[in-house]
């Protein structure tokens, strides 16, 4: 088997702070996951002195856990991933109709609407002969 049907290797170029996977590309998710892990193990190289000689992970989490007295989203963020985000509880109503159907109930409701009954008066109301004089 050739080197390059291996699939791809993990090569960090000088002063890149991410490795890069140089070769044929066959999985996507092992590549990424082995990237996410050589970053989060990596030395902090930024200028806070607080989380010197500790990895980028420890930091952010440590970051992360001073904030979070003071910062609601810090708190929000760092209990989600602690406890995990609580269930959300979604009501839906789904109806399924068509043009005909939706056609036959306007009819039906326009049928309602307009069904009246009417009773005739009688034609020797005294009422009646007032009203035309």
């Amino acid at each position: 088997m050739k080197p390059e049907d291996r699939g791809p290797v993990l090569v960090r170029p000088p002063g890149a702070t991410c490795p890069m996977p140089v070769g044929k590309d066959t999985a996507i998710l092992p590549i990424a996951e082995a990237i996410l892990e050589t970053v989060a193990m990596d030395l902090y190289d930024g200028p806070d002195p607080r989380f010197q000689g500790k990895t980028r992970l420890e930091a952010t989490v440590l970051s992360l856990a001073l904030d979070a007295p003071h910062d609601p989203s810090a708190r929000t963020e760092m209990l989600d991933r602690i406890m995990g985000k609580p269930k959300q509880r979604i009501d839906s109503t789904n109806f399924n109709i068509n043009l005909s159907g939706f056609l036959d109930a306007l009819a039906e409701a326009e049928a309602e609407t307009l069904d009246a009954t009417f009773t005739a008066l009688p034609d020797d109301d005294p009422d009646e002969e007032d009203m035309f004089k």
